[in-house]
């Protein structure tokens, strides 16, 4: 019985690395295993300024200077996210926006993780939960 548990993990666990999928990989409608990863980095001032510089860097070009998704670098056909609204195709926890942020959506969101350190991940983390419309 054991064995049966075993191999089914390991097969499960051989389709998503084949699938490219880790289990924190972002998923439409969100993911509960990514929805569990905590930010290390807390909203300090700090971190949101560093957030901040590393977001006009890297996302306004898509995402606009105010984050509602209406940068001028979005390709053909994809609207970037609105990152001031309500509606989070992926997730609206910490470690679901970072997981977006680090392992990429599509071609049109690709993944940053070999361009930003973690650290500046959750820092834009941050600083896009400011952006949210009050």
């Amino acid at each position: 019985m054991l064995g049966a548990a075993v191999l089914s993990w390991l097969f499960i666990g051989g389709v998503l690395a084949a699938a490219g999928q880790a289990p924190t990989a972002p998923r439409r409608g969100g993911n509960a295993e990514a929805a569990k990863r905590v930010n290390p980095v807390a909203a300090s001032p700090e971190s949101i300024a560093a957030g901040r510089r590393s977001y006009n860097q890297f996302c306004a070009n898509c995402h606009g200077s105010s984050g509602k998704g209406d940068g001028n670098g979005g390709a053909a056909g994809a609207a970037p996210a609105d990152l001031t609204d309500a509606t989070w195709d992926y997730g609206s926890t910490d470690g679901e926006i970072f997981g977006v942020i680090h392992d990429g959506t599509s071609n049109d969101m690709g993944s940053y993780a070999e361009r930003l350190k973690d650290a500046d991940i959750w820092n834009i983390v941050n600083y896009v939960r400011t952006l949210a419309k009050k």
